[in-house]
């Protein structure tokens, strides 16, 4: 069984979801962008990032795994690695991985601005 929304939690209410079509960096935009695994090809596709503002990190990638109930996980940011020319973030994680990760709840994160509050 995944956890939802029911088991939000206080580090969660700190923590920022920025949407993949607002991600800026080595690509141009990350909407539609491939999580992949380099033996066990796709996993998903790359909703958006969990960020801890105070630390200014990425605390996770959400992905969406792409099946027919949609579902998106909090996959916690180990190695990752952005692949340019094909469009692709690398992961450490397998599908199995993904399965075994807490489900995205939008409604726990609140999203994020560059203004301070």
């Amino acid at each position: 069984m995944h956890k939802t929304s029911a088991h939000r939690t206080a580090e969660s209410a700190q923590l920022c979801y920025l949407d993949a079509t607002q991600i800026s960096g080595p690509l141009k935009d990350f909407d539609e962008v491939e999580v992949r695994h380099r033996q066990h090809g796709a996993i998903g596709r790359l909703d958006g990032i969990v960020i801890d503002p105070a630390e200014r990190r990425v605390r996770y990638l959400v992905v969406d795994d792409e099946r027919f109930l949609r579902r998106r996980y909090l996959m916690p940011l180990d190695a990752a690695q952005v692949d340019i020319e094909h469009r692709t973030v690398w992961v450490d994680a397998d599908r199995a991985t993904l399965n075994g990760c807490e489900e995205f709840a939008r409604e726990d994160f609140r999203g994020f601005s560059f203004r301070p509050r």
